[in-house]
């Protein structure tokens, strides 16, 4: 979830080559069209709603990063075991319990692909409204004032420099900030603390115990 603050999507980034003139282009009393720009970075960042989904998503992590630190301390329970017993067992014993061990790790690491998943999924829905209302307000300034296209200067394209009057950034996060947060997917009404500070990575597989049993 360090993936909310990112640029919009691809459908407010328009990519337009101005590179031939206008009136090569059009009849010469075709109407210029309006142009305008946002840093989708900065629009982010005062999205009412966004630090507080941030916050649940973190939350929810810190549970599935223990889940998967207790399926690990599991496994390498069980692998001390086996080194400090191993010289005591019978070879079908010993490959017995070899077995088992690979089992908990496949099924450690198993786990640990669902949980990631699921914070993948979860991040996802935490996400989509706010998106959806950046994007709705974006449009809509788009519309009332008759932009052709809206650009984005914080989408990695290669903008050397913009006429500053051309920025409606601020005039987004206004219309933004009136509108209020967008309630987080899952937070019961009213619940300031469940609404996304960067939110952590989602949990790493266990990587199992450096020395694993050989048949």
């Amino acid at each position: 979830m360090r993936r909310m603050l990112r640029a919009l999507p691809a459908s407010f980034v328009v990519l337009a080559a101005l590179a031939v003139p206008a009136a090569a282009q059009q009849p010469q009393n075709a109407a210029v069209p309006r142009l305008a720009w946002i840093n989708s970075q900065a629009v982010l960042a005062a999205t009412p709603g966004r630090a507080d989904a941030e916050s649940l998503f973190a939350r929810e992590m810190a549970g599935f990063r223990t889940e998967v630190q207790r399926l690990q301390q599991q496994v390498d329970s069980a692998m001390a075991e086996y080194q400090r017993t191993n010289v005591a067992l019978t070879p079908a014993a010993r490959q017995q319990r070899e077995e088992q061990i690979r089992g908990m790790q496949q099924r450690a690491q198993q786990r640990a692909a669902e949980l990631q998943e699921q914070a993948q999924n979860r991040e996802a829905e935490l996400t989509a409204p706010i998106m959806q209302r950046v994007n709705a307000v974006i449009e809509g300034i788009r519309a009332e004032f008759n932009y052709a296209f809206v650009f984005d200067v914080a989408a990695g394209n290669t903008i050397i420099t913009a006429d500053r009057s051309l920025d409606i950034t601020q005039l987004v996060i206004q219309r933004l900030q009136a509108a209020g947060p967008v309630p987080a997917p899952g937070a019961a009404p009213g619940d300031s603390s469940a609404a996304p500070a960067a939110p952590p990575a989602p949990p790493a597989a266990p990587t199992g115990p450096r020395n694993r049993p050989r048949p």
